[in-house]
Parts: structure tokens; sequence; C-alpha cells
């Protein structure tokens, strides 16, 4: 059984249990395969959430970095790794200096106590350089899964940008997970980067009940955190003004974040209180229950590298709006899934997108049926796992006949 260590940042914590859940997902699924070490770089400086809350949520900060402890079982090790970090962008290259040197060392010790076959690293920023050179000193192959954007990366770091793409030329393989995300990738390097598009898997159970929709008293979903601008809520919220006169409706958004109170002042602005409900961050058990109450999913993220949020809403049979240069929406399309595309950005076509879906009974229903098809063919945590292990063992093999 081949071992791989991996290493992300964004995983599940006492702080934030949501975050970083499919990876999660992931090392469990790949590690009925393989034996799999996950190190997660801790931060022991608080984020923004624990500053803004005060002093009860700075300590409650601080009580939950104690909490997050060792685990193991069966195949899967997880290992918290503390570090210092100031906040991002704004501090990046203080940051990438401290974990090239002094914390680089911390993840090169434990890295070579376990003794991998391979070091999969997730995300570029801020451990896949150094990621890179303990595989190459190891003499193990080197992989990125790479889920960022590159437009939102590039907007980031406009000045660093190409230098931070650095390591996915070094890498043996870059993980993609949409077709639009490796094109962007591909026109960024030249050709020179060696990808392999895997599908990630989603963890909702696949409904079997078929679904009715009603003409009225349409309850529309949104599931995103709402810590980043181009995630576009408001365009959203904006969209359902102009719905509102046009449709019986109503709008959930499951999802938290620093900019909820500024959704919130917006519906307050345009009279939508009665129509707009937040629910908060949930548990995949209260997502999977809201779906099942739900007839439409809207997803107007951009840009965005894939959005699993998608597959979620297809495999309790919801049918999806999203935008065009969505990767997750994009990558539905290709596979055959009838997805409406509004364009993004614009609230006014992103209204009159739902409402055609709305008024189409014939296609929300073909939507329902095709869009649990597609995630049972393309998007379980089995399938990211069997074709995750294929690719690292060919890698392995590959470099053992050298």
């Amino acid at each position: 059984m081949i071992r791989v260590a991996e290493i992300s940042e964004c995983f599940p914590t006492t702080f934030r249990p949501q975050s970083g859940m499919f990876v999660l997902d992931h090392a469990r699924a790949l590690s009925e395969f393989c034996c799999v070490k996950v190190i997660v770089p801790l931060r022991t400086v608080p984020p923004r959430e624990a500053v803004s809350a005060g002093l009860e949520g700075i300590s409650k900060w601080k009580r939950s970095l104690e909490q997050n402890v060792p685990v193991t079982t069966g195949n899967l090790d997880i290992e918290f790794m503390k570090y210092a970090s100031l906040p991002r962008p704004s501090f990046e290259k203080i940051d990438s200096a401290f974990v090239s040197s002094f914390f680089g060392r911390k993840l090169r010790k434990i890295l070579k106590d376990f003794r991998p076959d391979v070091v999969y690293c997730h995300w570029l920023r801020p451990w896949a350089e150094v990621s890179g050179n303990i595989a190459k000193g190891l003499g193990v192959p080197f992989v990125i899964d790479q889920h960022e954007d590159l437009p939102t990366f590039r907007k980031l770091f406009p000045s660093d940008f190409a230098e931070m793409l650095r390591p996915l030329l070094s890498a043996d393989r870059v993980i993609v997970h949409s077709s639009l995300n490796e094109h962007d990738l591909r026109r960024e390097l030249g050709g020179k980067m060696r990808s392999e598009l895997i599908y990630l898997g989603q963890s909702l159970e696949i409904s079997q009940a078929k679904r009715e929709f009603p003409r009225s008293g349409i309850r529309i979903i949104c599931i995103s955190h709402l810590h980043e601008q181009r995630k576009n809520i408001d365009v959203l919220i904006k969209a359902s003004k102009i719905l509102e006169g046009r449709t019986d409706f109503t709008l959930t958004v499951i999802g938290d974040g620093p900019l909820r109170p500024f959704y919130e002042s917006l519906c307050r602005d345009l009279n939508l209180e009665q129509k707009i409900r937040f629910c908060g961050a949930l548990t995949p058990a209260g997502i999977s229950g809201e779906l099942d109450r739900s007839d439409l999913f809207v997803l107007p993220s951009f840009p965005e590298a894939f959005g699993l949020v998608l597959t979620e809403a297809l495999a309790r049979g919801v049918p999806a709006v999203s935008v065009r240069g969505n990767g997750g929406a994009e990558e539905l399309h290709s596979l055959g899934y009838p997805v409406v595309l509004a364009e993004p950005l614009d609230e006014c076509d992103l209204a009159d997108k739902i409402l055609s879906a709305l008024n189409d009974p014939e296609l929300l229903m073909k939507m329902s049926d095709k869009g649990k098809e597609i995630v049972r063919d393309h998007f379980t945590w089995n399938r990211n796992a069997e074709h995750t292990h294929k690719v690292l063992y060919e890698l392995i093999e590959s470099g053992r006949a050298v």
C-alpha cells in the first residue's frame, strides 16, 4: 500500500468545523486505497472573524487551538502542525519566508519520519514550494492539488502572480477539477504543466425521490461561504428584487462569513427581509434537508474553479442555475447537464434566467433527473479516490523505473 503525505491548511478545525470538509472527505476516501497522512498547518494568529467578535471571539479561538488533536482511523492519520502567520495577502512575502525556513524544517521532519512515497499539497500558497522542495529531497514525486481560480489569484497578487505559479511547473502532476481551470492554467503557463483532471466527490446521498415543482411559492436556495466578494451574493440579492414583482418565491442563503452583515443590510435596504433568509453555516445533514425543501439552486459566483455545492444540489435532485465562467457549471454543461447559465455580475440577466427556468417544468424535471445521473457517474468520493490512486501509483512506478 503506497504512503501519501497530504498538506492542507484548509481543513476542518474545532473553530471552523465545516471549512475544507471536502479535503477530509477526499483523504478518507483515498485511505481506502493508500496509507494517508494529512498534515494540517494550524495558524497561531487569530483569524478575522475571531478578531471582529472581540474578546469573546478571540477567547473561543484560543480554546479551539488546543482542541485540535491528532486523529488516527484505519489508514488515515491527521496531524496538526502549529505555525505563526500574519494576515494575507498583505504579508505574503513575510509568511513565505517563515514557511520556507523555520516551519519548513518542522514540516520536513514530519514528512521524513512518515517516509511517504509521494507528497501531495493542496493549494499553491503558502506550502506548495516548500513541500515540493522537501519531496525533491526525499526523492519522491510531488503533486499539487490546484483549487484556486486564476483570476482571483491574479487580483490578490498582481505583481507576484507569475512567480507564485512556478511550483506548478516543477510538480510531477497538477490535479485540477474542471476543464476551465485546466485551460486557464495551460494558457498562463504555455502548456508546460503536467496536469490531470480529477473530479471532486460530494458527500450527500443521491436522492431517489421524484421531484415535483410548484408553480407558486418557489423556494430558491444558494449555498456559499460569505468571505469573498466573488461569490456575488449581492448580485443574487439584487436579482431577487427584480424577481419580487414577477413570481412568488423565497430565497434561503446557507453559509457564513464577514460579509454577512453587508448582505443582510442590503436586504433591508431593498425591503427583502421577508423574502430572503440567512441560515449561517450548516452541517451536511442540515444542508441536505434545506436542499430537499428547495425547488431551484442558484450559484452566482464568478470566477470559480469549480463550486462543489453545485454537485451537492444535483445529488438531491435540485435544478441548478449558475453563470458563464463558473468552472463547475461549465464542467457540468460539458457532461451533458442542461445547466442554465446567466451572464456573470448581471442581476438582470440572472433574474431572467431564473424566471425562464421556473417557467419550464419540463426542463426542471430533466435537470433534476440528469443531475442525479451525472453525480452518480462522475462526482462520488470513491471515484475521486480511485482516479487519484491510479495517478499516484503510476507516478511512483514511473519514478522507480528510472
